[in-house]
């Protein structure tokens, strides 16, 4: 994480950026064989047995298994296998007459939970298989890491030639540290080679068709199944749009104006709003003014607390705020409790300015136990969705998988002077992330020898793309701009929302409309919207306090994205 500095103590890693590696002066990194097209698939891939194991509690239903796929589907027979976790549920009565697939996004999610995730989707259950799988580099399948690399510690607001000179060395170190740590894997963690997993996963179950639910970065993975098996196409259902037909530079450039939306035009006029119980400010500018005079603060004086009785130790400074902004921004679940925080960190810092660390270590010291486990809960969670780059995805295997995928699948422009140049041109109009658009090893990545072909949607059934309108971390234009080039889509828009992550609680409207399709096939005749259902006022305790997980209080109103990570945290680690 880029952010925290944690004690081990707990067992929680220390403090980390996503590793976004890079070097374009990487000699040592294979190259994989260019995967452009579906390969046949070897005999002894498809004659293999998967023994399902019970996975997770009783009530889930769940059974795991791991399959072998070649570490290169285009070199079958050079005996580099790996193993990809897969899970399913199948219906409680009667043999299953479709088989929906699941992913979580990152890309680099661990998706296990998403089997039993669809299953509790009640039009689902009745006769589809639900089945979810960790893609290849990460969760219980065999894993990349990038343990060591360096991380982007500096404020990226500091255009001092030192520091863009520390982002660019700390971007062309990233590579080899990955390369290194994953031995020999990290060119074939690239989406022409998930694909090719995920379509043998549906042929030892057994089906002719698959249909999809992808949020995020697994709207992509849908798009390219899609391009690479056509006639294996059922209904796909892509949530919180990437942009699929264009590369991903496209769909981390928007981020920065999404990011920026939707702290203004929706958490700062709702904090504002209920100003007489978060006294965060009366007015939106007021709130945003609250952020930046508590950045400044931070920066000059950053705060470092212990917690638990020292048994944890956190690091609040600019980089830490803006971690806890941005990471609070991807459902309104969260806005109740950043509110809180950002009362806690001005509070924090102004006792630290007038009495020193010591009156500020008191105002933790007095805080309950419980608060104090919920702050380093919060400090230590992974991001919900699509990250920034540069930013938290979650632990090593994750990140070092939402990197392999994002610089290899797609071309980067090379060297220091496009990234520094886009940073100076989205910064000042989009602070929040906009400066840190060159904290990113693509700009420096040796990619592999992969020319994946663009989706166009032509020749497909018709595929169901849902968004929300102020969605932070897929800009809803990306989602325009992918269905007025993918040919057959329809385009359910979100209006007055900004939650990413959609189908499964957040909206009834979308829910009825995606169920329908998914159960009948019955898609909307043209582009529909519902309209968003409203923020919440605040209201105790906290709704997203606790890190949802089956089987615990609320988990059944959590976002979407986070019930999946619950329910992936329940089945995992069962097939050691």
């Amino acid at each position: 994480m880029k952010y925290l500095t944690l004690a081990v103590g707990l067992g929680l890693s220390a403090a980390a950026v996503l590793v976004v590696p890079g070097s374009g002066a990487t000699a040592s990194v294979e190259q994989a064989t260019v995967v452009d097209r579906a390969h046949p698939v070897a005999s002894r891939y498809l004659k293999q047995k998967p023994v399902w194991k019970k996975c997770g509690d009783e009530e889930l239903r769940t059974y795991c298994a791991k399959i072998t796929a070649p570490r290169d589907w285009a070199n079958q027979y050079s005996g580099n296998d790996i193993e990809i976790a897969v899970s399913k549920v199948a219906p409680k009565k009667g043999k299953p007459s479709r088989v929906v697939f699941g992913n979580p996004g990152g890309p680099g999610g661990a998706g296990l939970g998403m089997a039993p995730y669809l299953a509790s989707q009640a039009p689902l259950a009745k006769d589809h298989l639900a089945v979810g799988f960790d893609p290849r580099g990460t969760g219980d399948s065999s894993n990349v890491s990038c343990q060591g690399a360096p991380q982007y510690t500096m404020d990226a607001r500091d255009r001092d030639p030192w520091s863009l000179n520390l982002i660019q060395a700390a971007s062309q170190l990233s590579q080899p540290y990955c390369d290194r740590q994953s031995r020999g894997l990290l060119p074939y963690v690239n989406t022409a080679q998930t694909v090719q997993d995920m379509d043998l996963i549906r042929q030892l179950l057994g089906f002719d068709k698959i249909d999809f639910v992808g949020y995020s970065g697994g709207t992509w993975m849908g798009a390219y199944y899609q391009t690479y098996f056509p006639e294996h196409v059922g209904r796909f259902v892509l949530d919180s749009n990437t942009d699929f037909t264009r590369p991903w530079l496209d769909t981390f450039t928007a981020q920065p104006q999404g990011f920026e939306r939707r702290f203004r035009e929706d958490f700062a006029p709702w904090a504002a709003k209920y100003d007489a119980k978060l006294k965060l400010g009366q007015s939106p500018g007021a709130v945003i003014r609250t952020y930046n005079r508590l950045r400044t603060a931070l920066k000059k004086q950053p705060a470092v607390e212990e917690f638990l009785d020292g048994a944890v130790k956190i690091s609040y400074d600019q980089n830490t705020l803006d971690e806890i902004v941005t990471g609070d921004m991807y459902t309104k679940e969260d806005f109740y409790s950043l509110a809180i925080d950002l009362a806690f960190l001005r509070d924090l810092s102004v006792a630290q300015t007038k009495g020193g660390p010591r009156a500020a270590q008191r105002k933790v010291d007095a805080l309950p136990l419980a608060r104090q486990q919920e702050l380093v809960r919060r400090a230590s969670r992974d991001t919900i969705g699509l990250s920034p780059l540069g930013r938290t995805v979650g632990d090593d295997a994750e990140g070092a998988t939402f990197t392999a995928v994002t610089c290899n699948d797609t071309p980067w422009p090379q060297g220091r002077e496009y990234g520094d140049q886009l940073a100076a041109r989205l910064g000042p109009h989009y602070p929040l992330l906009g400066w840190g658009m060159n904290e990113n090893p693509c700009f420096y990545w040796n990619r592999p020898e992969l020319n994946m072909p663009q989706p166009t949607g032509k020749g497909l059934p018709t595929t169901l793309m849902v968004q929300s309108v102020h969605d932070p971390a897929t800009n809803y234009s990306l989602a325009a701009d992918a269905h007025s080039r993918y040919a057959g889509s329809r385009l359910l828009t979100i209006t007055k929302e900004g939650d990413h992550g959609i189908y499964g609680g957040v909206n009834k409207c979308a829910d009825k409309i995606i169920n329908t399709f998914l159960t009948t096939g019955k898609a909307p005749a043209k582009d529909a919207a519902c309209v968003g259902e409203g923020i919440p006022a605040p209201s105790m305790p906290p709704p997203g306090a606790e890190y949802a997980e089956a089987g615990q209080p609320g988990y059944a109103d959590a976002a979407p994205l986070r019930r999946i990570a619950g329910f992936t945290k329940a089945v995992s680690g069962y097939l050691q």
